[in-house]
């Protein structure tokens, strides 16, 4: 018996259909495209939300745009910030009171000896009997402002005589952490309160009291700042 696609057998060059009609009897009849009928519909592309803007629609987002780029190229102000101000009415009256008013140094002094000295000379500038020298009176603050200045820059270290009494404790620099601005206005607060009635220490004195010692790292003691 011979295989069905033998190259042998007569009827291998006869069409397919004949013999598979002799074989199997008649060829079954398909409808293929019934079949790829519901591949094909699985395929096609969804179409909602595809569809095109509406020309008015685009003529709208359009205007829009355009009237949006020329309002801020008019009404933008160079975007400067004292344009987008959100109290104008404010901003005109700090104009019309011209700039701010310095600050003044015994307000400031006050605020600064209240917050670095008192707890030693005492807020009403006493000090601690035989512990801390008194301020108010000073011999120390109303004559020789240079070594007051060369004191607070620096510090005091030892014996020293005020009003009379002997005090032997520390003061401690605030060179380095005042300004001259702060150091002269506390300087002035303290040779302007509790009845002391001395001049003002500037911030150029305290510059230039720093710049005269700017190589000392120690505290001054009381003989170096009342000698020659």
């Amino acid at each position: 018996m011979s295989e069905p696609n033998d190259p042998n057998d007569p009827k291998h060059d006869r069409p397919i259909d004949e013999r598979m009609r002799d074989e199997d009897g008649p060829p079954e009849k398909v409808d293929v495209n019934a079949m790829h009928a519901p591949i094909m519909r699985e395929k096609l592309e969804p179409r909602d939300g595809f569809e095109p803007i509406p020309i008015w629609l685009v003529t709208v987002f359009g205007a829009l745009l355009f009237w949006g780029g020329w309002y801020l190229a008019t009404y933008s102000g160079g975007w400067r910030s004292d344009v987008f101000d959100e109290d104008p009415e404010a901003r005109r009256i700090v104009q019309a009171s011209g700039p701010p008013k310095p600050v003044d140094p015994l307000v400031r002094g006050e605020k600064l000896f209240t917050g670095n000295c008192t707890s030693c000379h005492g807020v009403n500038g006493l000090g601690q009997p035989g512990v801390y020298p008194p301020l108010a009176g000073s011999e120390w603050v109303l004559e020789h402002p240079d070594r007051i200045r060369r004191i607070l820059l620096h510090g005091l270290e030892g014996p020293v005589t005020v009003r009379g009494a002997m005090f032997n404790n520390a003061m401690p620099a605030f060179g380095v952490k005042l300004k001259d601005e702060q150091i002269a206005a506390v300087l002035t607060y303290v040779r302007h309160a509790w009845g002391n009635n001395a001049g003002p220490i500037t911030p150029e004195e305290v510059a230039a009291a720093r710049a005269e010692t700017a190589g000392r790292d120690v505290p001054f003691s009381a003989d170096e700042l009342m000698g020659p």
